[in-house]
């Protein structure tokens, strides 16, 4: 006997599926015709029972007796009409393009596979999203990444719900593995104590000390410092300064290169806040005079030994990695990378009491909220600085700064003289 079988559809409409096995046989191959108007769809239903569950005669499949058949439903490919939203991207450079297109064609491919069909704006659901999601997670990718994807695909179907093309975001109210529970990040951190980068120092080419002593005494990221031009410096200020003003970007490939561009040019940083002017202690200002000399304006402070770019992943494995072993050899029990200078430059600077702030602007974080994201689990080496005040202030003590150079030395003193 046919069935009818109700559709409904995101924009609020329905429809009525009429489907039955031809001949009415078990195990034959199940036939069915698709209406917009119910009363047709079961007038069609009765019509197929009284031929024994076979096409009515004279029938045409989508069109019925002679009539015209109903304009189907046109819907998007999900990877075209992705790849449409990044080109129309204006805050994007041209790598994050490119790098945004490869999720993208993961994620076309991830739901195919989930689907066992093309995926369309219209034909993906919630639950489609939720299987990818578990899937990759099974694989081993880390919830900070399954959020990363998520987000961009989120945001290519709020363009689709923004043009009409569906009713409903099919990633919204999706809930995602808890990124609180992925130690990844946290664990992939290093914080080279001052003797520890003292040693590492050492077992570096002569060449590279001061390009390390640098980086660790800015903070500055690798593709910012290897941008540092000798004009960015003023070493006869009190005090001395440095700008960030440019950084090394990718270009990227295919439709999203930029003409008249290798693979790496200088660019303005991303943010606002990357842009910005940072104090140099004394040592760091004898550092760079020793790097500049005889260099004019527009040169690199740091470049390559012929002139130009200094490329990260050849000097990583001719130089970082062979003075990394070498520190080993010497009782270094850290693997750092050269972005763990920038953290343990911040890491310096909460063990002397530093405000968050201030180190915010130093990092070029866009908010405090990073700031304390990335390094709040340190904090606890300043209760040291808030447990003294504390406990001079119930002894009826007067509570002294704490966040000048030498502060906690000076708390610590005072709090031995009110125990004495």
């Amino acid at each position: 006997m046919a069935t009818v079988v109700t559709r409904k559809h995101r924009s609020g409409e329905r429809t009525y599926k009429v489907q039955w096995l031809l001949g009415g046989r078990r195990g034959a191959a199940w036939q069915s015709e698709t209406f917009v108007d119910r009363r047709a769809a079961l007038k069609f239903a009765a019509l197929v029972d009284a031929a024994g569950q076979r096409w009515p005669d004279g029938w045409v499949k989508g069109v019925g007796f002679g009539g015209v058949p109903e304009e189907p439903a046109v819907e998007h490919p999900l990877l075209e009409f992705a790849t449409a939203y990044v080109r129309r991207l204006t805050s994007a450079g041209p790598d994050t393009q490119t790098k945004y297109v490869q999720q993208l064609t993961a994620l076309d491919g991830w739901l195919a596979s989930i689907k066992r069909c093309a995926p369309t704006v219209e034909n993906v659901t919630s639950d489609d999203d939720r299987d990818w999601i578990v899937a990759r997670r099974r694989a081993g990718a880390s919830p900070k990444t399954i959020a990363n994807y998520h987000g961009l695909l989120s945001a290519v179907f709020k363009s689709a719900v923004e043009k009409k093309l569906i009713a409903r975001n099919p990633c919204e109210g999706v809930k995602l593995p808890p990124i609180d529970d992925d130690t990844e990040d946290e664990d992939d951190k290093v914080f080279l104590t001052e003797g520890e980068f003292a040693l590492l120092c050492s077992c570096m080419h002569e060449a590279d000390r001061d390009f390390l002593t640098v980086a660790v005494g800015t903070g500055l990221r690798w593709g910012e410092l290897t941008a540092l031009k000798a004009k960015d410096l003023d070493l006869d200020a009190s005090p001395a300064t440095l700008i960030v003003r440019r950084a090394w970007k990718t270009n990227g490939r295919g439709e999203f290169a930029l003409s008249g561009h290798g693979r790496f040019y200088l660019g303005t940083p991303k943010t606002r806040e990357s842009r910005r002017r940072i104090t140099l202690a004394p040592l760091v200002v004898a550092t760079l005079r020793r790097a500049v000399a005889g260099r004019g304006p527009e040169d690199l402070v740091f470049g390559a030994p012929r002139g130009g770019r200094l490329d990260q992943g050849n000097w990583y494995e001719s130089r970082w990695q062979r003075a990394i072993k070498a520190a080993q050899a010497k009782g270094l029990a850290k693997t750092p990378r050269f972005h763990d200078l920038r953290h343990s430059h911040a890491a310096w600077l909460i063990s002397a009491g530093v405000p968050l702030p201030v180190i915010q602007k130093r990092l070029g974080h866009k908010s405090i909220q990073i700031t304390v994201d990335v390094y709040g689990g340190l904090l606890f080496q300043t209760h040291e600085v808030a447990d003294l005040a504390i406990d001079r202030a119930l002894g009826g003590q007067q509570v002294v700064m704490a966040t000048r150079a030498g502060g906690i030395e000076a708390a610590e003193s005072l709090a031995d003289e009110a125990s004495g």
